[in-house]
């Protein structure tokens, strides 16, 4: 009959309505929202610093020691126990920069002025001349003594050296000493006598004819100076000079000699013929 179901048709029909009502009663019960999207959890950003390098250090370039003509040194006070060493140098080219060091030996303050230049720099062959104050850090008058390339520096001879100019007056310097020759004769006490070789600084300048000697013990310092008239323009060539110093009788020994910033030794024979 078309009015009555099969028992499988009614089974059909009653699972299908079940099927709808489980799904309609699913979606009451979540309140018809979606599902909940999954987060995506974020990687942190790692910021890569790259280092940065110092530009690399530049090769210092090498130097060498040049010995400088020391025209005029003078000491002055400064300040309270205070002074300083004024030099007056002749440099030799366009390049060389004067260099100064001061150490102490008990009472003894030994300065020592020198040249520097790059090596291997083409320098113009220019004569120059320069002024190095050099503070000592001392005074004057608390028993010091002043030491300049292994010459004494004597005040009141700087002094009496440093008058106003005018038309007589000169100025003073260290010749260049490139040489010197020892010559011991005979007898006892032997006489002993130095053949010295070196350059005047100027066209004007002249020896001083009297040098200064000093013999302190087995030691003998001698002073070899130039003098020129003061503020007089004068053509900066170096001339060359020959001159022999007697240095008197000496006894039997070993004897240390400077001559300016130049050192040697020579000996007097036991029992000289």
């Amino acid at each position: 009959m078309v009015g009555s179901w099969s028992r499988w048709q009614r089974r059909m029909v009653r699972g299908a309505l079940c099927g709808f009502l489980l799904a309609w009663w699913g979606i009451a019960c979540s309140g018809g929202s979606s599902p909940s999207p999954v987060a995506t959890p974020i990687q942190p950003v790692r910021s890569v610093v790259t280092p940065t390098s110092s530009p690399p250090a530049q090769p210092t370039p090498a130097t060498e020691r040049v010995e400088l003509v020391i025209r005029r040194s003078t000491l002055q006070e400064v300040g309270t126990n205070q002074a300083e060493l004024v030099v007056d140098v002749t440099l030799p080219d366009a390049c060389t920069e004067p260099r100064w060091a001061v150490s102490r030996d008990g009472a003894r303050v030994v300065v020592e002025l020198w040249g520097e230049r790059p090596v291997g720099l083409a320098c113009a062959q220019v004569i120059r001349e320069g002024t190095v104050t050099v503070p000592l850090g001392m005074t004057l008058h608390g028993g010091f003594v002043v030491e300049l390339n292994g010459v004494e520096i004597v005040p009141e001879e700087d002094v009496a050296g440093s008058q106003e100019p005018g038309t007589n007056a000169l100025e003073y310097g260290l010749a260049m000493v490139e040489q010197v020759e020892v010559r011991v004769g005979e007898g006892v006490p032997a006489q002993v006598e130095i053949d010295v070789q070196g350059s005047l600084p100027d066209a004007c300048a002249e020896l001083v004819e009297d040098p200064t000697i000093v013999v302190e013990g087995q030691r003998v310092t001698v002073q070899v100076e130039w003098q020129r008239p003061r503020d007089l323009v004068c053509a900066q060539v170096l001339r060359p000079f020959t001159t022999t110093i007697p240095l008197g009788a000496f006894p039997p020994g070993e004897y240390t000699l400077v001559v300016n910033d130049m050192e040697l030794t020579f000996t007097v024979a036991d029992g000289q013929p």
